[in-house]
């Protein structure tokens, strides 16, 4: 076996550009075209006049693109990235900028970014490369910064809370602070949750900024006591523990995609609600925003969305929207039918329910705890009753709908669209986490992603073979 020569102490004659370094059809090249297609004359407002020079925001933004195509994300691996590759040198036009700087135009700038996302929407409708005969809309669960060992009740904090201040007013020995602490147990206060206090208390008992420690107590309190929460995040208050899709929980945001046929994101949004009924009409909105959708445009979404009042709304508003009950989803993906949802006639002229071969008339409308609005019938002869939701009509109706083939086939386009949008986003470009704390700074990691991965289709579709 012979091996190939190396030249391990021989001198590079590299070329004088760093451009002639990268493939000439690497995506780089279009994500600088990209950038700098964008409107940045608000921060040439905002730099005029004295101070020391600023970074143009076209470096930063170009940075933080093909960062999320090259999973870096974190703005200190983004500098280091601007010394070790050609792709980011020539990208940052041979400048350093600090990580801080980078950080802080990606948190200040939440306007800019969400007009850049929608700036990719128009580039695919110009390109013609965006297929809205179809949209599906689909969400997932995304982790928060946040670890579920920092969950804590009201009780939790008081006493995280009583131990800081003990910290901050006196010089007292760790043990001695603990046995103050803890040494008398407190109801409310489980063995797990003491644990974990005891941690916290020890890694800030030498740090002697404890200020900062009392600033994040008190908002999470104050995110505890606004929501009406049993637990809150103390790294990320405004996260919450959901449930993902292999039944473990976990702290969390629900992000939500809507995607054309040929998966092109047109919208997309994080919230904290842990499930996705009351989604589907803040996505819609924004799809409107966004894209002017076709009269042929036709909505699928699963059964996740099949609340009634998303079903009135898209009646309401010509949408064509195709979501299956529960039961419905279980019988399309031939799983095991244990639920009976919609499961009953309705006489239209008597306005009577008709389960089997019984008739339950109008009795009642009342409002539930969860603030659901319910229509109860009753049975005189069986002396039951029937509750269904407010809006059943118009789950009948869909439910009907849903029945024909057609239906089912544009329903099944969900797996072909959306769903693999966001086996891109986790698994290609490596969004499993998110990176900044607070709804309003993880949405903007939600378009910085959408943004990657919308140039990368509308790239790819215009004949991109290098990533």
């Amino acid at each position: 076996m012979v091996y190939m020569n190396s030249y391990k102490d021989q001198n590079w004659l590299i070329p004088k550009s760093i451009k002639d370094m990268i493939h000439k059809e690497h995506i780089c090249f279009f994500v600088e075209e990209f950038v700098e297609s964008l409107n940045f004359s608000n921060f040439d407002e905002l730099y005029d006049g004295a101070g020391h020079p600023a970074y143009h925001p076209r470096i930063l933004m170009k940075l933080l693109i093909q960062g999320m195509l090259s999973r870096i994300r974190s703005s200190r691996k983004l500098v280091a990235a601007t010394r070790e590759s050609f792709i980011f040198m020539y990208l940052a036009e041979k400048v350093n900028p600090d990580f801080r700087t980078i950080a802080r135009f990606r948190k200040e700038n939440a306007a800019f970014i969400k007009q850049a996302f929608k700036e990719t929407v128009r580039l695919a409708s110009d390109y013609k490369v965006i297929d809205l005969s179809f949209i599906g809309i689909d969400g997932s669960k995304i982790k928060a910064q946040a670890s579920k060992k920092q969950y804590f009740g009201k009780g939790g904090l008081d006493k995280l809370d009583k131990a800081v201040d003990k910290m901050i007013k006196e010089d007292i020995a760790l043990d001695e602070l603990e046995e103050q602490i803890f040494g008398d147990k407190e109801e409310g206060i489980t063995g797990i949750d003491e644990r974990d206090l005891r941690k916290i208390v020890r890694e800030n008992f030498k740090n002697k900024n404890k200020t900062k420690l009392k600033q994040r107590i008190a908002r999470a309190k104050e995110e505890l006591e606004e929501n009406k929460l049993k637990k809150v995040s103390l790294s990320d208050p405004e996260s919450r523990v959901m449930q993902h899709a292999k039944r473990y929980s976990k702290p969390a945001y629900n992000t939500q995609f809507s995607v054309t046929k040929n998966q092109i994101i047109v919208a997309n949004d994080a919230c904290q609600d842990g499930h996705d009924a009351r989604q589907f009409i803040p996505q819609m909105k924004n799809v409107k925003e966004n894209i002017k959708l076709k009269k042929e445009t036709k909505i699928g979404v699963d059964c996740g969305y099949s609340d009634g009042v998303n079903i009135k709304f898209a009646e309401d508003n010509n949408i064509n929207l195709y979501v299956p009950s529960r039961a419905q989803a279980q019988e399309f993906d031939g799983k095991e039918q244990s639920l009976n949802h919609d499961k009953y006639e309705y006489d239209w002229k008597k306005d009577e329910l008709i389960v089997g071969k019984e008739r339950f008339k109008f009795r009642k409308d009342y409002m539930r705890k969860n603030g659901k609005r319910i229509l109860s019938y009753y049975n005189e002869k069986l002396k039951k009753k029937k509750d269904v939701p407010f809006y059943f009509r118009e789950r009948l109706r869909m439910r009907d709908k849903m029945k024909k083939e057609d239906s089912k086939n544009v329903y099944r386009l969900r797996k072909s669209t959306v769903e693999p949008v966001i086996g891109n986003i986790k698994q290609n470009l490596g969004f499993r986490e998110f990176l900044l704390k607070g709804l309003d700074n993880v949405k903007i990691e939600m378009n910085l992603v959408s943004i990657a991965h919308n140039l990368q289709k509308i790239w790819r579709m215009r004949g991109g073979i290098t990533a």
